[in-house]
């Protein structure tokens, strides 16, 4: 009797350490390396039937062109380029811009208006480019669900948990460090493609100006936080100036175009 009840405590003993161990593992921000990216394409097709359930899409033609355009100049500051990229513009008085998966990057016509010039935007999606080459929206998704979750997510395909993880990724913000680590690299990308970084402390001084008790629809802003030191990063570290070459785009005649 005495060896059965041995035997059954290095059973729930070894039981135990596993489970420890795959909790451990499951839940540090590494696991995002776990998640292929053959099945970030996969929640990418769920959640982007949800996003187009939710918000119209402009005239595709006509904001292809333009994105288009400003991406071919911040991808020729990237040092890789993990994604084909595609460049959403959605119909939204939302101040916003967001990465979500597999290469796509969302842009609301509500920020498109707050911008003066092309260069404003590029700043703007330099940031978000950062966070899908970094993987951000995947590590995020693992802190907050864990791995196993996400995996069900993949598998199942459930539309009422992919309408909670397109909240979560639509409003939600990144940690300082994901924040520090996307402006980083976005103050690289606008150097190397030849646009002023500062262009980026100058949208955010801007929409602060305007501003300054972050109404509802300024989403952009609030959900990326700590915005003052983050303003004094960018201003700190942007190097010595540079002669910035314009992007050949007439912005005025573009946004007139998607009201």
């Amino acid at each position: 009797m005495n060896r059965n009840f041995r035997d059954l405590a290095i059973i729930l003993i070894v039981a135990l350490i596993i489970w420890a161990g795959f909790t451990y593992f499951s839940t540090t921000t590494e696991q995002q390396d776990l998640v292929s990216l053959e099945q970030e394409a996969e929640i990418a097709e769920f959640f982007n039937r949800q996003i187009f359930r939710e918000f119209d899409s402009v005239n595709v033609e006509l904001t292809d062109s333009i994105m288009n355009v400003i991406f071919e100049r911040l991808s020729s500051g990237m040092d890789t380029v993990s994604y084909e990229y595609d460049i959403y513009v959605l119909k939204s008085d939302q101040v916003n811009a967001f990465t979500a998966f597999n290469g796509q990057l969302f842009v609301f016509t509500g920020l498109i208006e707050q911008t003066e010039t092309a260069e404003e935007l590029a700043a703007v999606l330099a940031h978000e480019l950062a966070h899908a080459e970094n993987r951000h929206v995947i590590k995020n998704l693992v802190k907050e669900i864990g791995l196993n979750s996400l995996i069900l997510i993949i598998s199942g395909g459930d539309p009422v948990v992919m309408q909670e993880i397109t909240k979560l990724v639509v409003s939600s913000g990144f940690s300082r460090r994901m924040e520090r680590e996307a402006d980083e690299y976005a103050i690289k990308y606008l150097r190397e493609a030849n646009i002023n970084p500062n262009r980026l402390t100058q949208f955010f001084l801007k929409l602060k100006q305007k501003n300054k008790e972050l109404p509802e629809g300024l989403e952009w802003i609030s959900s990326h936080p700590a915005l003052k030191e983050r303003i004094q990063f960018v201003t700190e570290n942007a190097g010595d100036s540079i002669k910035e070459v314009p992007i050949k785009l007439n912005w005025d005649e573009f946004k007139y175009s998607l009201k």
